[in-house]
């Protein structure tokens, strides 16, 4: 066995066990999850590392048989970004290769319109966890180079398209 499906497997099962504690320490074990498998550079198969020029590219890497979660792969060329969105589920998110900028946001006393209030830098190895519905941001890459982050999902790989994010315009 190479070292991508192992790497990929000791990913999935640390995972699988995290997402049957208590939601505290599930987000603790969830980061450091994705901090070991983001520690190990080179086990993400090469198709799994394609970039497309017009958006960031989505690769599931991982679907839980229970469809309690999935792990997908993103890809991020120079310059790409997500839209601004929230997560309807609990996300957690690694920096496998590059460097990401995530950028918060609030809804305004309206709360008709979004106010940005603030942003980190993500390297590699560093993770963040954000529980169901608990904040608003964008992820870009505005270094000069490709990255790459590792998601994991609180739903079944059938729900991705649909469970996951609330898209702010």
């Amino acid at each position: 066995m190479n070292a991508g499906p192992h790497q990929l497997q000791r990913l999935a099962d640390h995972i699988g066990r995290a997402v049957t504690l208590a939601p505290e320490v599930m987000a603790r074990e969830v980061k450091s999850a994705l901090h070991a498998a983001t520690a190990e550079s080179g086990w993400l198969p090469p198709e799994r590392r394609r970039a497309s020029h017009e958006n960031y590219a989505r690769h599931l890497i991982y679907a839980d048989p229970g469809n309690r979660f999935s792990i997908l792969a993103l890809i991020w060329d120079r310059g790409q970004m997500s839209p601004i969105h929230g997560h309807h589920c609990w996300c957690a998110v690694g920096v496998y290769r590059g460097l990401l900028t995530e950028t918060y946001y609030r809804a305004s006393m309206g709360g008709e319109a979004l106010v940005e209030t603030g942003s980190a830098r993500h390297a590699v190895g560093e993770s963040t966890f954000d529980p169901s519905g608990a904040g608003i941001h964008r992820i870009g890459n505005y270094s000069g180079v490709l990255a790459i982050s590792l998601h994991v999902y609180g739903v079944g790989a059938d729900r991705i398209a649909t469970g996951v994010n609330r898209i702010y315009s």
